[in-house]
């Protein structure tokens, strides 16, 4: 992270990090932290989900990201149509 941290900087960009933990040294790296509390690989074993290796905490960062880019459509007052044509163009 180190490296790609110091890549978005020297661009311009911030660094933010979306983790499931709530301490440890990368967190001093980024600029901001979103903390999505769900079980992860590192502690799949006798978690309250049944779900396998990470895939709690997978699925819950692809809905935050969802949610994330339809609030940023509303923002910026973007059409559907504009986005879809957009990524379709980056396939």
């Amino acid at each position: 992270m180190t490296a790609l941290a110091g890549v978005a900087r020297a661009a311009g960009a911030g660094v933010l990090m979306v983790t499931a933990e709530v301490s440890g040294p990368s967190l001093a790296l980024a600029d901001q932290v979103l903390v999505i509390p769900a079980q992860t690989m590192a502690r799949d074993l006798g978690g309250d989900s049944v779900l396998p290796m990470g895939s709690l905490f997978e699925g819950a960062m692809f809905l935050v990201f969802e949610i994330m880019v339809l609030r940023l459509r509303e923002m910026k007052g973007e059409a559907a149509e504009a986005m879809r044509a957009r990524h379709t163009n980056m396939e």
